[in-house]
C-alpha cells in the first residue's frame, strides 16, 4: 500500500512517519509514503493557496483549482484500487472496521486541508469520502491524516511482528469486542499477582479465560460495541459463551481477581449482562 498526503506541511508527515512500527515498515519498502504541498501547483508569484470564502465568515477556504492540479499529479500513472479522501471535522467518524476496509487499497490519497477547509467543488468533484477523527476541531489535518496512516498502514501484511496480532485486538473479530487485559513479567508486583487461570499452562482454559474477560471489560467500558453480541444471543454457542462469562464473574468476585483484571464496578457488568441473558 501506498499513502499519498497532500498537505502544507507535508514535513510534518514525513517526519513522524519516520518513527515507530510504520515507520520501519516504510524505510523497508513494506508501505509507501509520499506527501506535497498545494503551493508547488500554484500559478502566480505569490504562490496563493487559499481565499476568503463567498458569504464571509472566519477562516480562508483552499482553492479548488490549486488542490485539482495536485491531485491530478499524485494520480498520475497510479495503478490498482485508489481511494481519495479528505480528513475533515464534517467527515464519517474513522473506526476500525473504516480502517480495515481502507487496507484493501493499493493507494490512499489523504487530503489534510487547513483554515476553512477546501472548496466544496473540488470535494464533490474528487473526492471520494470525508473522514473525521471525532467531534473536535484541530488547527489542520496532518495530524489525523498521521493517524489513519497508522491505523491502516499497521494492518498491512508483514507490518506488525506479528500478522494474527492486527486480528486479537479490540475491535476485531466477529464481534468487535474491547481486548482482554494483558499481563506479563514479574509474577508479583506491587502486591499484585496474576490471574490464576493464565498461569494454568492450559491453553484452552487459558483461551475460554480471556474470551469471557472480553465480554465482562466490553459491557463495563463500551456496551455500546455489544450489539452484535446482543443480537445474537440466541445462537447456542454465544449463548454458551455468554453464560461462561457471567459465572467467570462470580468467580473472579469470589476469588477477590475481579479487580485485578481491571473489572471495577461488578454490579454494573452484571446489570447489563441481564440484557444479554
Amino acid at each position: 500500500m501506498h499513502f499519498h498526503v497532500i498537505s502544507f506541511f507535508p514535513e510534518m508527515i514525513e517526519t513522524a512517519a519516520k518513527a515507530g512500527v510504520v515507520g520501519q515498515a516504510i524505510s523497508k519498502g513494506k508501505l509507501g509514503l509520499t506527501s506535497i504541498s498545494p503551493r508547488d501547483f500554484t500559478s502566480n508569484a505569490h504562490h496563493t493557496v487559499d481565499d476568503r470564502p463567498f458569504g464571509g465568515g472566519d477562516g480562508m477556504i483552499m482553492l479548488a483549482d490549486t488542490l485539482s492540479s495536485a491531485l491530478a499529479h499524485v494520480k498520475d500513472d497510479l495503478e490498482g484500487r485508489i481511494r481519495t479522501i479528505h480528513v475533515s471535522p464534517r467527515g464519517t467518524p474513522f473506526s476500525d472496521q473504516k480502517a480495515r476496509e481502507l487496507a484493501s487499497f493499493d493507494h490512499l490519497i489523504l487530503i489534510s486541508s487547513r483554515y476553512g477547509g477546501a472548496d466544496q467543488r473540488f470535494l464533490n468533484a474528487h473526492v471520494d469520502e470525508e473522514i473525521s477523527l471525532g467531534d473536535f476541531i484541530l488547527t489542520g489535518g496532518e495530524l489525523a491524516t498521521l493517524v489513519i496512516i497508522d491505523a491502516v498502514g499497521r494492518l498491512q501484511s508483514g507490518v506488525l511482528g506479528n500478522d494474527a496480532s492486527s486480528q486479537n485486538e479490540s475491535f476485531a473479530g466477529e464481534f468487535g469486542l474491547l481486548e482482554h487485559p494483558q499481563f506479563t513479567r514479574p509474577r508479583e508486583w506491587n502486591g499484585q499477582t496474576v490471574p490464576k487461570d493464565l498461569l494454568s499452562g492450559d491453553h484452552a482454559r487459558i483461551k475460554k479465560f480471556q474470551d469471557d474477560l472480553m465480554i465482562l471489560v466490553t459491557l463495563e467500558r463500551r456496551p455500546d460495541l455489544t450489539g452484535e453480541l446482543e443480537s445474537r444471543a440466541k445462537e447456542k454457542h454465544v449463548r454458551k459463551w455468554i453464560d461462561r462469562a457471567s459465572k467467570t464473574l462470580d468467580r473472579l468476585e469470589a476469588d477477590g481477581e475481579a479487580a485485578l483484571c481491571g473489572l471495577k464496578d461488578t454490579s454494573l457488568i452484571r446489570k447489563r449482562m441481564e440484557r444479554l441473558l
